[in-house]
């Protein structure tokens, strides 16, 4: 029998440590998750959002995550403006600075995430935030400049073992 849990973001979390073994966007765009004792898990979209790109499970299967894909007036395609992670029985919704978040990976086996955040176009710097999953507490963070019009020669910075990581599975 194979039971179908409905969770939203203001879903508490549930005892003991999950595992997850399969990840995939449904025919509505919906996040369905395959926990390892089968049950199935349905992340819904918000009601702004427009899909989520295809998932990824941690590299200890403890999380799944998504990005959340949503409509943008100064583009022809939707931009990720979240990141949707499950662990442990609940929806966590990464935001960050409010900007895109085209980089995101999981850190520390899937107890950690990172990501980098950047405008669209014509940005001068990445903002990267390393998050932990389960308090959705703030660990790190740091902006790396990035050549552009007004700083073609941005002061080089000291980029953290974590974003050296991230960026390193461009």
């Amino acid at each position: 029998m194979v039971v179908t849990a409905i969770v939203t973001a203001q879903e508490g979390g549930s005892a003991g440590a999950e595992t997850y073994d399969s990840a995939t966007i449904d025919a509505g765009g919906h996040l369905v998750i395959v926990k390892t004792n089968g049950q199935r898990v349905v992340v819904r979209k918000e009601p702004e959002q427009t899909a989520f790109s295809p998932p990824t499970i941690s590299s200890a299967r403890i999380a799944v995550g998504a990005q959340a894909m949503f409509g943008n007036c100064c583009t022809s395609y939707d931009i990720p403006l979240q990141v949707v992670v499950y662990a442990d029985g609940r929806v966590h919704r990464f935001k960050g600075v409010e900007l895109p978040i085209f980089q995101w990976g999981f850190a520390d086996s899937g107890t950690r995430i990172a990501y980098g955040q950047e405008p669209v176009h014509f940005g001068c710097s990445i903002h990267y935030e390393l998050r932990d999953i389960a308090s959705e507490r703030l660990i790190d963070q740091i902006d790396v400049p990035e050549p552009c019009g007004q700083i073609p020669n941005p002061q080089p910075v000291k980029i953290p073992d974590w974003v050296a990581s991230l960026t390193s599975d461009k």
